[in-house]
């Protein structure tokens, strides 16, 4: 008498218990592979993410800006690749026949590798953004931590790790995990790179390099969350429908843990209606959240401080963040800053002392300076400019300011002087164009030797020629007095460039 070892149909399914799938998850957990990569991922962290955020400017913004420009890429091919890996065990170890005689429905199993996964995954990848967020708040002056780049990056990193899972689950192989990691690895750089294409289209919003503002963004203005609420809702709806199909792959006659094609037949047979009803419905919803977000997108238009999606956009967010600015004095000359800048005001003010006190007194002169926002849509001007009256000089936070002791070196200093004194001459034609005739480059060079400046280091207006450097070193030998003078006389005619390089004493 013999006795069938594996029976014709599958076993009976048990109902589910809590206790039972939470004793299968620690299992999981406990035979995981991505522990092994946690080294690797603190190290990748400590030389890319940590090492940058050290060398930008200590704005949250700024440095919370990093968890989706450099942690989801570092993170993406390990949260991929080992998906994968853990995804093809059954399939690539030819254990699927033997697995479903099992009591348990295979979409348990699958289940219990996945949120082990993610669960180390989602573990690094938090304890990775606490590191940069206990840094940051140890170095900034102003604000509070931004949320919405940590859910974001969670929501990208969950959708790698489930689309690896899958993918590794639905196409089981020994090169179905290298390959995951490669593609993985592959999206922020191609979403990097369509995010500068010329002809690109709003859709590219979706990707997770958005974040590429100026240094000011979020401190005068909130950073509004229409982009991310629609990334989140884009990768979040991508994760439910992979896990939906995952689902549904036996009905699908799909080859979920086995090279047989029959034990997805059984597979099928052993699934209630209840779990084919339920799986459709999450693989549906998943694609709807998806498609909704890509339209949501493609409705997006720039304002002055940032991308606004009118189906997202709370019109709260639009009013500006309060503040006191923090303010000093320099040879007389008076600078305000925004008290997130607080550690720049003294290399800022050191700078434009000086030359404020040089041009005091000429018509349009400004009486101080004062930090303004970079706006972010049209008309777009990133540059310094004089409004009100009395004039004041108004600047942004666009001036590649790396770090606050940056401030103290002369290239600096010599910058901020330069779009100074630029700015001043310059009149309208400057803030149009950025550019300077030659008898307003001469004067404004004679400026910045006057007050102990190399023009060669702050030409933002043009490029010194012999003759243009020639005429400066005879009008800086003038005395104050007479360069005083001599620009009270001529100063309206030069900023409205009917000065030549002939007519300069």
């Amino acid at each position: 008498m013999t006795t069938n070892v594996f029976p014709s149909r599958p076993a009976r399914v048990r109902s589910f218990s809590p206790g039972a799938a939470l004793r299968l998850l620690w299992i999981e957990i406990k035979r995981n592979a991505m522990p092994w990569a946690l080294p690797i991922l603190a190290a990748l962290f400590c030389y890319d993410t940590y090492r940058t955020a050290s060398g930008s400017p200590p704005i949250w913004t700024v440095r919370a800006s990093l968890v989706t420009s450099k942690m989801v890429f570092d993170f993406a091919a390990f949260a991929g690749g080992l998906a994968a890996w853990t995804g093809s065990r059954e399939g690539r170890r030819r254990t699927g026949d033997l697995l479903a005689t099992t009591v348990r429905h295979a979409l348990t199993r699958q289940l219990a590798a996945l949120g082990a996964t993610l669960l180390w995954v989602l573990a690094a990848f938090l304890a990775a953004v606490a590191a940069l967020y206990i840094e940051t708040a140890r170095a900034v002056t102003w604000g509070g931590a931004p949320l919405w780049p940590v859910f974001v990056g969670v929501t990208a990193v969950t959708m790698l790790s489930v689309l690896g899972f899958v993918a590794g689950a639905l196409f089981p192989g020994r090169f179905t995990a290298p390959l995951v990691a490669i593609c993985a690895g592959l999206l922020p750089i191609i979403g990097s790179h369509n995010l500068q294409a010329p002809t690109r289209n709003t859709h590219v919003l979706l990707t997770l390099n958005v974040s590429l503002q100026p240094y000011d963004w979020g401190v005068f203005h909130h950073v509004l969350p229409d982009v991310s609420i629609a990334q989140v809702m884009f990768m979040g709806g991508i994760a439910v429908a992979a896990i939906g199909l995952l689902a549904l792959a036996p009905v699908l006659r799909l080859p979920v843990g086995s090279s047989a094609a029959g034990s997805a037949g059984s597979a099928a047979a052993g699934m209630g209606w209840w779990l084919r009803v339920t799986s459709a419905v999450v693989l549906v919803a998943g694609v709807a959240t998806s498609c909704t977000a890509y339209y949501l997108a493609g409705t997006a238009k720039q304002t002055q401080i940032g991308w606004e999606i009118p189906a997202l956009h709370d019109a709260a967010n639009d009013r500006p963040v309060p503040y006191t600015p923090d303010c000093t004095s320099v040879s007389g000359f008076r600078v305000c800053m925004h008290p997130a800048f607080g550690e720049y005001l003294g290399g800022v003010a050191v700078a434009l002392g000086p030359a404020g006190a040089e041009i005091a007194g000429l018509p349009g002169a400004p009486v101080r300076a004062s930090q303004v926002a970079t706006p972010l849509g049209p008309p777009y001007y990133s540059g310094p400019g004089l409004s009100g009256a009395p004039p004041v000089y108004q600047f942004t936070a666009y001036l590649d300011w790396v770090s606050p002791a940056g401030m103290d070196s002369v290239q600096s200093r010599a910058a901020l002087q330069g779009q100074f004194f630029d700015t001043f001459l310059g009149g309208p034609s400057y803030a149009q164009t950025g550019n300077l005739d030659p008898a307003q480059q001469a004067v404004s060079n004679a400026l910045l030797t006057a007050i102990g400046t190399s023009p060669s280091f702050a030409n933002f207006g043009g490029f010194s020629t012999p003759r243009v450097t020639a005429a400066a070193s005879r009008f800086a030998a003038l005395p104050s007095s007479a360069r005083h003078a001599w620009l009270l006389s001529h100063l309206a005619a030069l900023r409205a460039g009917h000065v030549t390089l002939a007519e300069l004493p």
